[in-house]
């Protein structure tokens, strides 16, 4: 009998070509620890029978403690935003035969049938209006491996979808053969439908087939290769608004389509907006700033804070600093006239009211954003105006941060990392430990990120808090994106952790002491508990300045709070499913700033060793290594922060 017999023993895959002669060169042993995830490989025996060529020897379920290395097919999941949970499945190892050759992988279950499935189209027409959503697509399927296809869906964004019924080949078709065979399928989806459901703001345009029982996600994309500048991508291609709901197609990096839809913000329904920001206008600002940009000699440098609705965070200091002392740049601040802050800062010359006539003029004629927020908090996160968000695209970004990045793993899919839309020109961060952290996650050049210090650490009062500070005890968890899909909040970690912790806690220190930072995604559910009363909804600034113990979970919001003078408990009782979706921690075991508790009983002996008679000691949660580990992640703790930033866009000429 001959043939090809594929097996896994002892870790490795055993390769064996059957037949009557058999070598030495017949049979291959490769161990398991030695393959990279994701990567494909080429055996060295071929196949030398056509019955044998295009056939699957194994596909088989492993669990494998290897490195988990993206390849690139698996990052095509990515890419919606920066807390988008991961697409987990099962790993698996695969052994085929591609023609002659035989290949194998230890990768995703998705990443294996992708291999050996493929799903070929072409986006003819897209039309977006108020009424529907119509899809003209060119599509059809290489199946050489003649799986079992059940059923073909495609999915406008994460619910909504229509069956299709799509052709069966063995190779790769011409556009002549898929249009003369008829192979183009006009879908249609009233918006009525569409707009059922807004939960999920973004959602993925994709085709599922369901093949030998697994449902495999293909993503469908317009790439653009005229398109240089890949930020661009995230610009709206079709937008309208739809009664009090504002829809459009945007692109990911990698060109795949994503639907956003969402609620209008207030300011969309007033006449102002809608003459300003209308295509008309817009496009006109637009070609109109790329020439007086070329033309002037002075430099226009915006300034803004978190939804350009605050002042609190250093930027307009840094404003102010700039604004004294240039003479060839003209400085401007941007703030919502409905917010606190406005308030505080309104009578200082060129603060700059948002969504003004001159707001316009300068968002489109700006030179530099300088902000703790990505660009788009300029104007409405996820606007349908295409050219605003081109113009926003095209100005260098200097991103002063509003939190230590040394926690979170943020990689490909932050917001800020490299061609993405907050993609930074420079970023300022607190320490050489800090910056290899950021050069390494965002995949930036080390000359764009700067060792100055943040600006909010000017703003804070350092080491203030002591043993004699008030006992204030502030829980401030994370919320975990991979939860999002939950239908009963009160299921997820978020929620059961917060109870569980504060349930505790009250046990050794009054109520009145303890204070709650709520998500706004629980917020309700928690109104309905008894902790209600201890819920902080003031600016989080200010409760910190008053927290003596914080107890979060993955918070760099720690790093603030520490530098203030307090102890800070992490407690990480799901620390292994955290990793698992959103990428190991940044700190080291060694590197933590405070005690670390995986469960509530371990919590329980630290609180209890803390909290004696109903006052903290801060001697048990706080101590010299603790302080030495702070000093290498946050060097920085004169206060003198925005100074050190002015005189370094001085050098690179952003400030003139």
């Amino acid at each position: 009998m001959r043939g090809i017999d594929v097996y896994i023993e002892n870790n490795k895959i055993i390769i064996k070509k059957i037949r009557a002669r058999q070598t030495e060169n017949d049979i291959e042993e490769i161990p398991l620890q030695l393959m990279e995830y994701g990567k494909f490989y080429t055996s060295k025996i071929k196949v030398t029978s056509q019955e044998l060529k295009n056939k699957i020897f194994l596909i088989q379920t492993i669990n494998k403690d290897l490195q988990n290395k993206q390849s690139d097919e698996e990052i095509e999941q990515e890419d919606i935003e920066i807390d988008e949970q991961k697409n987990i499945s099962n790993n698996v190892i695969i052994v085929f035969s591609e023609e002659n050759k035989i290949k194998y992988a230890y990768c995703s279950e998705e990443q294996a049938y992708k291999k050996i499935l493929k799903f070929k189209y072409k986006v003819l027409r897209l039309k977006l209006n108020k009424r529907k959503i119509e899809l003209k697509i060119l599509a059809y399927i290489i199946n050489k491996y003649n799986l079992e296809i059940k059923s073909e869906k495609l999915y406008i964004d994460q619910v909504l979808f229509k069956e299709c019924r799509l052709k069966e080949t063995n190779q790769n078709l011409t556009k002549f053969q898929m249009i003369t065979s008829n192979d183009i399928y006009k879908l249609t989806f009233n918006m009525k439908d569409i707009l059922q459901d807004v939960s999920e703001i973004n959602g993925n345009m994709r085709m599922e087939i369901e093949v030998d029982g697994r449902k495999i996600d293909y993503r469908i994309g317009i790439k653009n290769k005229k398109i240089k500048n890949k930020r661009y991508y995230y610009a709206p291609i079709k937008s309208k608004y739809v009664k009090q709901y504002a829809v459009h197609f945007r692109r990911t990096t990698r060109g795949n389509l994503v639907l956003v839809k969402r609620l209008k913000e207030p300011i969309e329904n007033t006449i102002k907006f809608r003459i300003m920001e209308s295509k008309i206008i817009s496009n006109l600002l637009y070609k109109i700033s790329k020439l007086a940009i070329k033309i002037r000699r002075k430099n226009i440098n915006l300034y803004y804070e978190k939804f350009s609705s605050k002042a609190e965070e250093g930027t307009f200091d840094l404003f102010l600093l700039a604004k004294q002392n240039s003479k060839l740049s003209k400085n401007y601040y941007v703030i919502d006239k409905n917010s606190e802050d406005y308030k505080k800062i309104k009578s200082e010359k060129n603060v700059v009211k948002k969504y003004s006539l001159k707001y316009y003029w300068l968002i489109f004629n700006a030179n530099n954003f300088i902000s703790t927020e990505a660009p788009i908090h300029l104007n409405i996160l996820r606007s349908n105006n295409t050219a605003l968000r081109k113009s926003i695209c095209d100005k260098p970004f200097i991103f002063l941060q509003h939190g230590i990045t040394y926690m979170k793993c943020q990689g490909d899919g932050s917001t800020f990392a490299k061609n993405k839309e907050g993609e930074a020109t420079y970023i300022i961060v607190g320490s050489e430990k800090e910056k290899d952290a950021v050069v390494d996650m965002l995949n930036l050049d080390e000359e764009q990120v700067l060792n100055t210090g943040l600006p909010i650490f000017s703003k804070i009062e350092f080491n203030h808090i002591n043993q004699d500070s008030e006992d204030i005890v502030t829980i401030m968890l994370t919320w975990k994106p991979y939860e999002e899909q939950l239908y009963d909040f009160e299921e997820s970690t978020y929620y059961k952790n917060t109870i569980e912790i504060y349930n505790m806690i009250s046990k050794y220190i009054d109520k009145e002491k303890i204070v709650i930072i709520p998500h706004p995604k629980v917020f309700e559910l928690l109104a309905n508990t008894d902790i209600k009363e201890r819920f902080w909804q003031g600016k989080i600034s200010t409760i910190l300045e008053k927290t003596k113990m914080l107890i979060t979970d993955y918070s760099s919001v720690c790093y603030n709070s520490f530098y203030q003078g307090a102890g800070v408990i992490f407690y990480q009782p799901d620390l292994k499913e955290y990793e698992t979706y959103n990428g190991k921690l940044v700190p080291k075991d060694d590197e933590y700033i405070g005690k670390r508790a995986y469960n509530i009983n371990e919590l329980e002996n630290i609180i209890r060793e803390t909290i004696r008679d109903k006052h903290i000691n801060l001697s048990k949660i706080r101590n010299e290594k603790f302080e030495n580990n702070y000093a290498t992640i946050n060097e920085f703790t004169d206060g003198k922060n925005i100074e050190r930033i002015y005189r370094k866009l001085k050098e690179l000429n952003i400030i003139k």
